[in-house]
């Protein structure tokens, strides 16, 4: 699979509420990683932590119709 290659999964909420919870997980792992702060590694972590929001933003089902497209 490509990383333009779409996916459709059905999933239960307990399965939707373990994702997430994953998820938020990551997002504190990456807040929390030991770098020395310079622009790229700022850049970096802005970057990671838009993208596991919005995967977790189309896992809640609140993303925009044109998010969940691309």
């Amino acid at each position: 699979m490509s990383t333009n290659d779409r996916m459709t999964v059905e999933i239960t909420g307990r399965q939707q509420e373990l994702l997430l919870e994953g998820l938020r997980y990551i997002a504190s792992s990456i807040r929390l990683r030991r770098e020395d702060p310079t622009a790229e590694t700022i850049k970096a972590r802005r970057e990671e932590l838009e993208e596991v929001r919005r995967l977790a933003d189309l896992i809640e089902g609140n993303a925009p119709a044109e998010m969940a497209m691309n």
